[in-house]
């Protein structure tokens, strides 16, 4: 399987809209990087789970390359992630956004356009 790539975020709205949450794949999602994106991470499994968002490959502090970050999602808890700075975008302007066990976990991509 290949990395799921968002390319329709939900774009919230005064008259409501309806969420379609998707499962991750074991593979992982890529965002387009953007200042208005943001993650919404459910866990539905009985464990913890842990989201990494990956640093680009330009990315680097003082010369070095930072660790990605990993944040645990705890058993049936809901995170919000976003938006990335340019650090975070891969050289297709992605963020990629991986997951330890894709097993119940769900994802909403959310971006805010103002009116």
């Amino acid at each position: 399987m290949a990395r799921a790539v968002i390319t329709s975020p939900t774009v919230p709205s005064t008259a409501g809209v309806t969420v379609t949450p998707a499962t991750f794949t074991a593979d992982g999602i890529a965002i387009p990087n953007g200042a208005k994106r943001a993650l919404r991470v459910t866990n539905g499994s009985g464990a913890s789970v842990n989201i990494t968002e990956k640093f680009g490959p330009s990315a680097a502090v003082d010369g070095v390359a930072p660790a990605d970050r990993v944040v645990a999602v705890a058993a049936a808890a809901t995170k919000w992630f976003g938006p990335w700075s340019g650090a975070y975008a891969q050289d297709d302007g992605h963020v990629y956004i991986d997951v330890s066990s894709p097993t119940s976990v769900t994802y909403e991509v959310v971006e805010i356009t103002p009116k």
